[in-house]
């Protein structure tokens, strides 16, 4: 019987779904502070310390897109397994990027102020995405349920992967050393990438400089992406319209920073993926992957969405 400690919240309803595996698992349940023990698996994402005090831990199961706590401490051990919830969260997320980005369009925050104050004024010109160029850094689930859904506003897509390799929704496929000539064309400039090495503060002031005066920054990968210095400044001298941010280098973000009073900028606490106690079909969603990984760990099938240490993801 394989041992396994779930430390993710689990419902009553997975609970029942964990009885499919009760032939060949034994489970505990705990929390990120819980010691591993002696399970072989875990579904969740334990704190490192505890995973380098496990005695026979040989994989995890994280209900996360990103693995970064895992992979830029090169604290993890090696030789154990470790899987991310990819696939689980571009519908909502991408969603949340079109809502946001439609919100400032429109003008939203400044109808609702003059909602409160009962006062029945114009705001003024508004956008609209139709015909709009959207830069996507980052074309994995994310990025291509951005893209999708985009599309259907016509807009038109581009791209910006590790390999450059076509994909569908976009009308162009780049890689990273073409971001300077790219940056210059886009209304939309949207943040989807992982957190690694090479991700790192790509968009620092001089970046952010060569974007139209009127786009938009958007980011819901990793606060890592941007110098949130270098944002402020160019926010500031309006050198881009305004940002939509869901995720930041320090969070939670700073009660004294700049960005909270800025008008042309939304922030929302990293929750445009949150599936556990937010949408139910996104947390159905991870629970789904997490336990076909957990089938096909148990059978000796390949793993769905297994991290590459060397590239982070």
């Amino acid at each position: 019987m394989t041992e396994v400690l779930i430390t993710a919240p689990c419902s009553d309803e997975v609970k029942r779904r964990l009885r499919e595996f009760e032939n060949s698992c034994v489970f505990s349940f705990g929390d990120r502070k819980s010691d591993i023990g002696d399970a072989e698996a875990v579904i969740g994402e334990p704190r490192t310390e505890k995973i380098r005090q496990a005695k026979s831990l040989n994989f995890i199961q994280m209900t996360w897109a990103g693995a970064d706590i895992y992979t830029c401490n090169g604290a993890f051990p090696q030789g154990i397994r470790l899987a991310t919830a990819s696939g689980a969260f571009g519908g909502v997320i991408s969603e949340y990027v079109v809502g946001a980005v439609l919100c400032l369009y429109r003008r939203f925050p400044e109808y609702i102020e003059n909602q409160r104050s009962a006062l029945w004024r114009d705001a003024g010109a508004e956008r609209t995405l139709e015909g709009k160029t959207a830069l996507i850094l980052g074309t994995g689930d994310i990025g291509s349920n951005i893209a999708k859904r985009l599309s259907a506003f016509g807009t038109k897509n581009i791209g910006i992967r590790r390999t450059g390799a076509p994909a569908q929704y976009f009308d162009e496929m780049h890689t990273l050393s073409n971001i300077d000539a790219l940056l210059p064309r886009a209304d939309l400039v949207i943040g989807c990438l992982p957190n690694t090495k090479e991700t790192g503060h790509i968009l620092n002031y001089d970046r952010l400089c060569l974007m139209k005066s009127d786009a938009l920054f958007i980011n819901v990968g990793r606060g890592s992406l941007i110098d949130t210095d270098a944002l402020i400044r160019a926010l500031e001298e309006r050198r881009i319209a305004g940002a939509i941010l869901d995720v930041l280098e320090n969070e939670p973000l700073a009660a004294d920073s700049p960005l909270w009073k800025m008008p042309n900028v939304l922030i929302t606490p990293h929750i445009s993926g949150r599936g556990f106690g937010h949408d139910p079909e996104t947390e159905k969603k991870v629970w789904d992957i997490c336990l076909e990984n957990l089938r096909r760990y148990i059978a000796g099938e390949d793993i769905i969405n297994e991290v590459d240490m060397n590239l982070g993801y």
